[in-house]
């Protein structure tokens, strides 16, 4: 299997040549690196050239003379891909052992999975007293094989199986030159029965912000979010309370749970803490949490009336429960419903 590197550089010298170096380091499966050179100033287009020359047979070479930017550039390198995948990365990564290999094996454990990304620093620099290799060494140490399911994959590194290229194309071009680009293509791939994960064995480290300009990001990503907004639902926030110990609910909660995540949707469980453990679907949506069992419909309440971010819908096992948080409606705006079996 041929894995094709999209890459779109505009600048950055530097980081491109951090972030290829890498590349080279560290990919022992079979890769071609498509850089689409966005109309880079002199320094960044001589060490293009350069580094085309001297790996010609890893690295195709295609120049836009002016930026075209993110989403369009990454649809040029579609189109020149012919690869069994595609992993789109932004030049201001640096990756590390098997990242790649690893990424691909975790797609093929089954047919369902489209979309992954690897584990990443999540937007936090690097510990002080650590050093890039040791971040990734402590993160993937164990993980072998193992992901997790997520609805909102990041486009800093993005691999796509050629499947879902076939089914669905390339990305939306209305959120050109970037941000959502990336989100929008997840829903679609979603649609058409592929599901995105987190290679948890495969490990790249992100610096974030640098593709562009702190003067353009905010306005961009504004515009790039109302325009994903009027296409797709916005996430609504779920919480499940179970005051019950016993795990009869347990089943109708994971399928519910399961299902809104896949949807986009965040996922709260709320149980007492002598209840028997949820085993819950592994999604970055779902998340349970155990209180104490004195005094557990108070803290819950409390919980529900001071939160900021307010939830959209409440299933409640208990019907008491489910009546007070109904009086309590014009407080928190949510949906109230009793969980059935």
């Amino acid at each position: 299997m041929r894995c094709d590197i999209i890459m779109p550089v505009w600048n950055n010298e530097e980081l491109t040549r951090q972030c290829l170096e890498s590349i080279f380091a560290n990919t022992n499966c079979d890769y071609i690196i498509i850089i689409i050179d966005n109309a880079s100033d002199g320094p960044t287009r001589a060490y293009l050239e350069e580094i085309k020359k001297s790996h010609p047979d890893n690295v195709t070479l295609i120049r836009n003379k002016e930026n075209m930017g993110f989403t369009k550039a990454v649809n040029q390198g579609f189109k020149a891909s012919s690869g069994d995948y595609v992993c789109i990365i932004n030049n201001d990564i640096i990756v590390f052992e098997d990242w790649l290999c690893e990424m691909m094996r975790v797609a093929e454990i089954s047919k369902d999975i489209g979309i992954v990304n690897p584990a990443n620093n999540f937007g936090k620099k690097k510990p002080w007293n650590m050093s890039y290799q040791q971040c990734a060494g402590k993160a993937t140490a164990g993980q072998r094989g193992r992901f997790v399911e997520t609805a909102s994959p990041v486009g800093f590194c993005y691999l796509i199986k050629r499947e879902v290229i076939n089914k669905i194309g390339l990305f939306d071009e209305r959120f050109n030159p970037g941000y959502y680009e990336d989100a929008d293509y997840a829903v679609r791939a979603r649609e058409a029965g592929f599901k995105a994960v987190f290679a948890k064995g495969a490990y790249v480290f992100h610096f974030e912000h640098k593709s562009f300009g702190k003067n353009d990001s905010s306005a961009l990503f504004k515009r790039s979010e109302e325009l994903f907004y009027t296409l797709h639902s916005r996430p609504q926030r779920i919480l499940f309370i179970l005051s019950d110990v016993s795990n009869k609910y347990y089943s109708t909660v994971r399928q519910a749970a399961g299902d809104y995540a896949r949807d986009s949707n965040w996922c709260f469980v709320y149980l007492k803490k002598s209840a028997e453990k949820i085993e819950l679907p592994r999604h970055t949506y779902i998340r349970s949490f155990y209180f104490a069992d004195l005094f557990f419909n108070i803290k819950i309440i409390s919980l529900i009336l001071l939160k900021k971010k307010k939830f959209t819908k409440i299933f409640v096992d208990d019907t008491k429960l489910a009546a007070r948080l109904e009086r309590l409606k014009k407080y928190h705006n949510a949906e109230v419903a009793v969980i059935r079996v």
